[in-house]
């Protein structure tokens, strides 16, 4: 093999396959901290708890992840976005913006990357809390050096199951291998193909996860290795044209994000960002804007009928080296039936 780029590919494989064997304690040893990545945050206008409001989920392609409002029984929502129950529809049509929602400074050391690490900065994923995060396929990426503000939309889509439809009903199937979390058909996509590979070569894929009693395929055992490349080439990848059918959930949310940079900081930007020992070029590298998140509803009356409920959203971000992010809910949430 002397292509740079199916070299690097490979090494990520290895590692990937490296990480799979180690406890998930260990895999968050060699990752980034909470504190390590979030040196600032910001939530309606309040400093965030850093330890408490981010949730550590160690994801096999980026290592360790930080996802903001994710217990499922507290709904963190902008004060200016009007999210309440008993609000008046005219209030939610009001005050959106980025102002009052999730901002965030981040540091990326990017002294600390490895060979096989291919760009600056950092990717984040918008899901609902009971949805499974699939930073590499539904990620975005944010570059250090700018700021960075993402825009929602969120719609909630209600299909209808059998006799009328074919979508599937209260979560998830019956070989689902995402416990605790609700059915998407990326997961059914993913799980399909792990219990195809299981079946053949009695290990798992290591970039997902395997049901109880089963391992992940070890990168130095060649037969192992060997059985999943052929697997993988015989089924066509992950989206290949395999034996799988994954219908539509029933319930659905599904968020359209808007991204718009700008550089950063500007010359007249007073914060402290931390201790850097560079010039100002280099130090420029490792920081980056995050992003603030605001929210509001509008209710639509489809065929189906009915009115809408309140959204809860969930941002989930993953860093590579220092920087700012605001995030903010900018545009209408709203139900559709079909």
């Amino acid at each position: 093999m002397t292509d740079e780029v199916a070299i690097v590919t490979k090494a990520k494989e290895n590692i990937m396959f490296a990480m799979a064997t180690l406890s998930m304690e260990d895999r968050q040893l060699l990752s980034n901290t909470k504190r390590e990545l979030v040196h600032k945050c910001s939530f309606n206008g309040m400093a965030c708890d850093i330890d408490g409001d981010f949730l550590t989920h160690v994801d096999p392609v980026f290592g360790s992840c930080f996802t903001f409002n994710h217990n499922r029984t507290l709904n963190l929502t902008s004060i200016r976005a009007g999210l309440y129950r008993c609000t008046i529809f005219r209030l939610l049509r009001r005050r959106l913006g980025p102002m009052y929602g999730l901002r965030m400074l981040v540091y990326v050391n990017a002294s600390d990357y490895m060979p096989t690490t291919e760009a600056t900065g950092v990717r984040l994923t918008i899901h609902d809390k009971e949805d499974f995060p699939f930073p590499d396929t539904f990620g975005y990426s944010a570059p250090t050096g700018y700021i960075s503000s993402f825009g929602l939309r969120l719609r909630r889509m209600t299909r209808l199951p059998a006799p009328y439809g074919d979508c599937v009903p209260d979560g998830k199937t019956e070989d689902y291998i995402y416990r605790n979390y609700e059915y998407s058909v990326e997961g059914c996509y993913r799980s399909c193909f792990q219990q195809l590979v299981l079946k053949d070569c009695q290990c798992g894929d290591p970039r997902f996860p395997v049901p109880p009693g089963f391992t992940h395929c070890e990168a130095a055992d060649p037969a192992a290795r060997k059985c999943l490349d052929e697997r993988m080439n015989e089924l066509g990848g992950l989206h290949g044209s395999f034996r799988c059918r994954c219908q539509q959930p029933c319930s659905q949310a599904i968020y359209t994000v808007t991204y718009s940079p700008a550089k950063w900081p500007s010359q007249s930007l007073k914060i402290q960002l931390g201790s850097c020992n560079g010039t100002n070029e280099e130090c420029n590298k490792h920081y980056k804007y995050v992003f603030s998140f605001q929210t509001r509803e509008q209710w639509v009356r489809g065929k189906g009928g009915g009115s809408s409920g309140g959204g809860q959203e969930k941002l989930h971000v993953r860093s590579i080296d220092q920087f700012c992010i605001e995030f903010g809910m900018l545009w209408p949430v709203s139900k559709i039936f079909s």
